[in-house]
């Protein structure tokens, strides 16, 4: 009795192919993840300079360590966005966190800031 060779994929190859199809899937899955962090980034960004915007009328503050946080966020999240894509995300949320600021009230707003960063030892307010 002749076998006809099987034309279905082997075990292996079957294997093979199910694992290259989730990796390709998990790419965009990393991509988002990478482009969420890297809008968690603009957010902490834009909380620095709403920090050296609005704080120094009510507290000290060591606006270079906030200015280089600003821009090492930034930066970063350039690297993962590209530059257009990130300039574009901070302008928006410089201005969502001015609104913020605004409807918050300075004052308020800086006080909380001031509370939340003296639990992580920031050093960005000095009294």
């Amino acid at each position: 009795m002749h076998r006809r060779a099987s034309t279905a994929p082997s075990r292996a190859a079957f294997l093979a192919s199910a694992a290259l199809v989730a990796s390709l899937h998990a790419v965009p899955a990393r991509a988002q993840a990478d482009a969420d962090q890297a809008l968690a980034l603009l957010r902490t960004a834009s909380a620095q300079a709403a920090i050296i915007t609005f704080c120094p009328k009510h507290y000290a503050i060591d606006g270079t360590t906030a200015l280089r946080i600003s821009q090492t966020t930034r930066d970063v999240a350039a690297k993962v966005l590209g530059r257009a894509r990130a300039d574009a995300a901070f302008k928006d949320e410089l201005a969502r966190r001015f609104d913020e600021v605004k409807a918050v009230g300075e004052q308020q707003w800086c006080a909380e800031q001031r509370d939340e960063l003296a639990d992580v030892g920031a050093g960005i307010f000095k009294d």
